[in-house]
């Protein structure tokens, strides 16, 4: 493994060190944490703090929110959040389709969601360590046995040894960069993302406007403030600096965002597409978006973070159990996400294809059924195989 480093035997103190605190490493945490093992939650930031993200939680990611238990729910409901019925599909000539769920989602800002998911897992009894970096492995008999970490305010660097090493540190990943796991494919994009107060005509629909080149997501978060993020190509990245000129660039976004009602500053994030080569090794693995990261014009990797820890938590449970290997975690990622990843993979390419994107919202017009169908499948409301088919397929651009 690439910047290691070697520790003396002994037994670990923690059973598990899980590096970030987002969804995936807090509900990893939490749930380790409930059953028992001793867990420390690390992460570089001091909470609150905002991430660029779409914000928008799938209706199947309240069923995991119920299974976490610990009050993450009721803590969310009692956020406030928005409540989305379904979601609306624009094309660059602004002819729009919208598709519903069968129930509803969920979307609040992560600054309070991330809060809500830390101070469970805490409560759960995970030790939390905000401010401290994971900047190294540590390698004991050829398995990872521990982290190298920093302190953001001291400066000082620690060794911390365990049985087991969660990456859960985003989309640049120290730890699955360290494991040797990341790859790389096309197409690179960069988002920006802004909240904004007061826009006009926002209510219980995400939406999602394609353009030349590009695409802007939007949608409510409850107390008045809607989530906005522009995506470009890699290569067009520089527009960004004119975030709000941008998103005037879209018959149906023009004129709904006032600059003056920003209420928090635009953030980046990217280039994303990207996913581990394989997100288990020995004595560590990886979760989130350190695991893959797609394109997120469906907006799924809040559900994918989340259903992602439970596998993880499954495998590592029986690991420190039986000693049995993290290899059973990459088996369960590939049966529960195969039929995803295809699915977001096909959408993401055809994103930026904009003659397409017009066929297929032409298509969609004409056949609501088929909007609601892949609505619901993006939403993991059904499997994605039923998207997948070829009838549904063809349907879509025949």
């Amino acid at each position: 493994m690439r910047g290691t480093h070697r520790v003396s035997t002994g037994s670990p103190h923690w059973d598990v060190v899980v590096a970030g605190a987002g969804p995936a490493g807090s509900a990893t945490a939490l749930l380790l944490a409930r059953a028992g093992a001793r867990v420390l939650l690390l992460d570089r930031a001091r909470f609150p703090r905002d991430k660029p993200c779409s914000e928008y939680l799938s209706p199947e990611s309240t069923r995991v929110l119920e299974r976490l238990g610990n009050g993450v729910l009721e803590a969310v409901i009692g956020a406030a959040p928005a409540r989305l019925r379904g979601m609306k599909v624009v094309a660059p000539s602004g002819a729009g389709v919208v598709g519903r769920f069968e129930t509803f989602s969920f979307a609040l800002p992560r600054s309070t969601f991330d809060t809500i998911l830390r101070n469970a897992a805490e409560a759960a009894g995970a030790e939390v360590r905000e401010g401290v970096r994971v900047e190294e492995l540590i390698c004991q008999h050829g398995a990872v046995g521990g982290v190298v970490v920093r302190d953001a305010r001291s400066g000082m660097r620690d060794a911390v040894r365990t049985r087991v090493v969660v990456g859960a540190d985003g989309l640049r990943s120290i730890v699955a960069r360290r494991m040797g796991k990341v790859f790389r494919t096309a197409p690179y994009r960069v988002a920006f993302t802004a909240h904004v107060a007061d826009a006009h005509d926002v209510n219980d629909l995400g939406e999602m406007h394609v353009g030349r080149p590009g695409y802007v997501g939007l949608g409510p978060i409850g107390s008045g403030v809607t989530t906005v993020a522009l995506v470009l190509p890699l290569d067009q990245a520089h527009r960004g600096e004119g975030f709000f000129d941008e998103l005037n660039r879209f018959p149906g976004v023009t004129g709904r965002f006032d600059p003056r009602r920003i209420v928090r500053r635009v953030l980046a994030t990217g280039p994303f597409a990207r996913w581990s080569r394989q997100p288990a090794g020995d004595g560590a693995l990886l979760v989130g978006d350190a695991a893959d990261f797609f394109d997120p014009f469906t907006g799924q990797g809040i559900y994918s973070a989340l259903r992602g820890a439970e596998l993880a938590a499954v495998a590592i449970l029986d690991s420190l159990a039986t000693g049995a290997s993290l290899g059973q975690y990459a088996r369960a990622r590939r049966r529960e996400f195969t039929g995803k990843w295809l699915l977001e993979r096909i959408i993401g390419v055809a994103v930026g294809w904009p003659a397409l994107i017009e066929r297929v919202v032409e298509r969609l017009i004409r056949r609501p059924e088929l909007a609601d169908l892949l609505v619901r499948a993006t939403g993991n409301c059904i499997p994605a195989r039923a998207a997948l088919a070829p009838a549904v397929l063809a349907g879509l651009v025949l």
